[in-house]
């Protein structure tokens, strides 16, 4: 995650505007939308990136691709930044407006490892366990780890909470190892 401080303070200010109309999780989406158009589109990063290419242009490219699919707030960031010459800091924003959302303990990165792929009812019974024992909106991110056996492990808040087959079968080695050297 690149910050720099010119991304801090506009991350900074656009949550601020976002958190008073209560649209953060409109803006993260806007900011999230507008980073992936553009990194999956490399004609686009050579045409935005180009220094031949006026603002004025930009901001019409800038309008073309956003102004249906964004927040009125996020436009006018986009503007703003075409306008200070500053658009290579939208990643940086992003990631920044991302911590800052995470920061006011709105929501918990969770981080759930199963064996195979969850289901929807699996995942949301998961996620709702969290959020009741957190009370907060759980943001996870889901991977599938062959390697566990079974089972899941989920990580929040530096707990790690191993309901894994591997994890189990780790312990109960540990269990047995531990018996045997006492014995001796």
């Amino acid at each position: 995650m690149s910050e720099s401080r010119v991304a801090a303070r506009y991350a900074r200010a656009i949550f601020g505007s976002a958190k008073k109309q209560n649209i953060i999780p409109s803006i993260e989406d806007d900011l999230n939308g507008v980073c992936a158009v553009i990194e999956g589109n490399p004609d686009l990063q050579s045409f935005l990136g180009n220094p031949r290419i006026g603002r004025e242009d930009r901001l019409k490219m800038y309008d073309k691709l956003f102004s249906d699919r964004v927040t009125g707030l996020t436009m006018s960031l986009l503007r703003l930044l075409v306008s200070k010459n500053r658009e290579s800091e939208i990643d940086a924003i992003r990631d920044v407006f991302i911590r800052l959302r995470q920061e006011t303990g709105q929501v918990v990165p969770v981080t759930v490892e199963s064996a195979q792929e969850l289901d929807a009812a699996q995942r949301q019974s998961l996620m709702d366990k969290v959020a009741q024992a957190t009370g907060r909106t759980p943001e996870p991110t889901f991977v599938v780890r062959p390697e566990i056996i079974g089972g899941v492990r989920v990580t929040y808040d530096n707990l790690v909470i191993d309901g894994s087959l591997r994890g189990g079968l780790d312990r109960l080695r540990e269990r047995i190892v531990k018996d045997l050297l006492n014995q001796a």
